[in-house]
């Protein structure tokens, strides 16, 4: 069977790669002390919870710990820059993010209620299978 001489088949690539304006900067709220010479490197640590720590090796050997914060990236400053993502579908995915989810069920009535709305879900097999292997 042939294809029509109107219709061909090219190479279709759309990735876009990440431009360096894509990279949201690092903001730090505290200013590092200054370097003090012979002073060691500083660690990162993270502990059973999932925390992440600050471990710095003064000249004595002690190690003084302290608490990061959590690094946020919205879907805005991560896909929105280079245009491949409009704040309209930041939006529509936000709306359907998992707090949307979990606010759905705390606020929908119970089956005996008339407004109530039965939650139908679709879950990604990759999703599900990462979802048996934390819940064993």
């Amino acid at each position: 069977m042939a294809f029509s001489g109107a219709l061909t088949i090219t190479d279709l690539n759309d990735f876009i790669n990440p431009s360096q304006a894509c990279i949201k900067p690092v903001e730090q709220f505290n200013k590092p002390e200054a370097a003090v010479p012979g002073a060691a490197a500083t660690q990162i640590e993270v502990d059973a919870q999932g925390g992440y720590f600050e471990v710095s090796q003064g000249a004595t050997g002690a190690g003084n710990k302290k608490r990061l914060e959590t690094a946020q990236i919205s879907l805005n400053d991560c896909l929105a820059c280079s245009g491949c993502v409009t704040s309209a579908e930041s939006v529509l995915i936000t709306l359907q993010s998992h707090e949307e989810v979990v606010d759905f069920l705390s606020t929908n009535p119970p089956p005996s209620a008339p407004d109530h709305r039965i939650p139908i879900l679709s879950i990604s097999p990759q999703s599900l299978a990462s979802l048996s292997a934390s819940l064993s």
